[in-house]
């Protein structure tokens, strides 16, 4: 198993763009520093005054400061952008970084329609998820095609369209997906060999478990061989020395995070039957396991546990860019994680897990 960092930044105390985006530089080469093998950015639907609104502007800063990380896009919301616009900045983006980065896209349930909006584009919420596939097809064709092409699809048009620079890695950077729950979107990624993302922390194992299986089946069934290694999947994750120190420095920031995300759908699908908003909070996410903090010995066992029942996975990818406890507080539990916790998992291979990889 490997490690990363997926930053949500956004919901940070300060108030000064500038401020949170060095605080999510310094994040990230720490987390270089550490061994975190990916940072990950995320490019949020609903955008606030201090959302990183343009990831690649980030990994590119980023890249600078770090040695052997590689950059993630958490997710680029196609039907947002123009696909030659989408190629060219990954093209630069690869050039840049040497080959360290990751293209990851999303955008088939929009969440937010003012985006579209405030860029004049006229197009239902029901349409989204055609819209990104056609936006696909336009990147891979400007990625395999040697000449110049034409494309008039329904959503996007180009005529002569050929991309400069070039990617650094060949034929293309690597690319991932959401994988949020759609079963049409798994098989997309399983057809073409995108690497899954799976979940934002609050998934049940069984359900990391249906789509992975369901992954594997549509490889299969494209001719495609399927590794359980390209899974990732993301998860709250915050060690301390015992498990009450990392409840007590981590109760008040989660909730305030909570509270201001509560009408998001990944947080409304976790009320229990018969309750309400009200019940989502930290110690409930702690207690019902879709938060992992504890000490060493206690966090090591809740991502085995997962391990175990999801069937395997080859990288979590650990929520960053948060103000859940004081930033030394985070550094701190960076530190123990890595040292204390991942080298007690670092020989997991999700495709030899035989009783649970061989059921997915």
């Amino acid at each position: 198993m490997e490690f990363g960092i997926f930053s949500e930044s956004g919901h940070r105390n300060s108030a000064d763009p500038a401020a949170i985006f060095d605080a999510d530089v310094a994040e990230i080469v720490l987390a270089d520093q550490l061994g975190f093998r990916e940072a990950w950015i995320a490019e949020p639907n609903h955008v606030r005054p201090n959302t990183v609104t343009h990831a690649h502007m980030l990994m590119c800063r980023a890249a600078a400061l770090t040695e052997q990380i590689r950059f993630g896009s958490g997710i680029r919301q196609l039907p947002l952008h123009h696909p030659v616009d989408m190629v060219q900045e990954a093209n630069m983006c690869d050039q840049v970084t040497h080959g360290r980065y990751i293209f990851g896209y999303g955008g088939t349930h929009l969440a937010s329609m003012d985006q579209l909006q405030q860029r004049g584009i006229d197009v239902r919420t029901e349409d989204s998820r055609a819209m990104v596939y056609e936006s696909i097809d336009v990147i891979l064709k400007c990625w395999a095609s040697p000449e110049p092409f034409d494309f008039e699809g329904r959503f996007w048009h180009g005529h002569d369209i050929d991309v400069h620079p070039r990617p650094y890695q060949k034929p293309h950077p690597p690319i991932a997906t959401a994988c949020t729950g759609s079963t049409e979107t798994v098989e997309l990624a399983a057809q073409h060999g995108f690497i899954p993302l799976f979940g934002r922390g609050n998934d049940h194992a069984d359900d990391i478990r249906a789509m992975g299986g369901h992954y594997v089946q549509a490889a299969e069934q494209a001719g495609r061989a399927a590794s359980r290694r390209s899974f990732h999947v993301t998860h709250f994750v915050y060690v301390a020395e015992t498990d009450r120190q990392a409840r007590e420095d981590t109760r008040e920031g989660a909730n305030r995070i909570i509270e201001e995300r509560k009408r998001e759908p990944h947080l409304l699908k976790l009320v229990p039957p018969g309750g309400s908003l009200d019940d989502i909070t930290f110690d409930f996410m702690a207690d019902a396991g879709y938060y992992w903090v504890g000490s060493p010995d206690t966090v090591y066992e809740q991502i085995r546990q997962y391990f175990d029942e999801t069937g395997g996975f080859g990288t979590l990818l650990v929520t960053a860019g948060l103000d859940y406890a004081a930033s030394d507080k985070i550094t701190r539990s960076m530190h123990l994680l890595m040292e204390e916790v991942a080298p007690r998992l670092a020989h997991l291979d999700p495709d030899v897990v035989p009783s649970a990889a061989a059921t997915g």
